[in-house]
């Protein structure tokens, strides 16, 4: 396919469901998006999670490695879209959006990530500065508590002193848990707040785990390490595209 069509392609479907009525031409359209995501393969990761949100004063790159497995991806390009959608949503206070500028297929042997050494391993190669790399695998194992797994993490290389990190996101991850993330990313620690979706710990009065955000005092903090990392390089103002 080329990367003409590619770019168009998710206008283009849009305006053919829209303009599908009616149960045969309703189930033709589906017959075409399917067929044409299909063709996409792993660029849809890139097409189908849109452009940075146009309030966005700053905008982030995000590089996407999705463990392939049997020639599929351990999770689609529509569920990743909307853990994009929700970060945008929530970062919009502090002026930062996300888009996708690049997706990698990652080898199936880093499916399930059972230790600290393979979280270290996963990313240590394809690490670069100026964008934000996640990487979907199929399982994450909490390596504090065996036998349990966990939706996410924000990790550090430990050889790398600090610099060389990304989000790991599992399979079984709500779309939430992207902006929890991304928000150690930037430079938060857990957290106390009712409201805060980076507070982990369940009580009665709390809003439901979609409905959380960031404490104000968390958006400064935010705010604080989104200049740092646009300073020092591990940042770079995404420019604007037309897809």
């Amino acid at each position: 396919m080329s990367g003409l069509f590619a770019a168009a392609l998710p206008s283009l479907l849009s305006s053919v469901l829209t303009m599908a009525s009616g149960p045969t031409l309703s189930a033709w359209a589906s017959a075409v998006l399917v067929e044409a995501s299909e063709k996409l393969g792993l660029d849809a990761f890139v097409t189908g999670t849109g452009t940075c949100p146009k309030k966005a004063r700053v905008c982030v790159g995000l590089h996407v490695h999705p463990v392939v497995v049997d020639d599929e991806p351990v999770q689609t390009p529509a569920w990743f879209a909307a853990h994009v959608a929700h970060a945008n949503e929530l970062f919009a206070e502090i002026g930062v959006g996300f888009e996708v500028v690049e997706v990698s297929a990652a080898p199936a042997e880093h499916a399930d990530m059972q230790t600290r050494a393979q979280r270290d391993k996963l990313g240590r190669k394809d690490h670069t500065l100026g964008v934000a790399h996640v990487y979907l695998v199929q399982r994450l194992a909490d390596v504090d508590v065996e036998g349990e797994e966990i939706r996410g993490v924000h990790w550090r290389d430990r050889a790398g002193k600090g610099v060389r990190r990304w989000v790991i996101l599992s399979s079984i991850a709500s779309y939430p848990v992207l902006a929890h993330e991304l928000g150690h990313f930037f430079g938060l620690p857990h957290s106390k707040y009712r409201i805060s979706i980076m507070n982990k710990r369940p009580a009665p009065d709390r809003p439901a785990w979609p409905d959380l955000v960031f404490h104000p005092d968390e958006q400064t903090i935010m705010a604080g390490r989104r200049d740092e990392m646009l300073g020092d390089g591990t940042l770079k103002k995404l420019k604007r595209k037309r897809r």
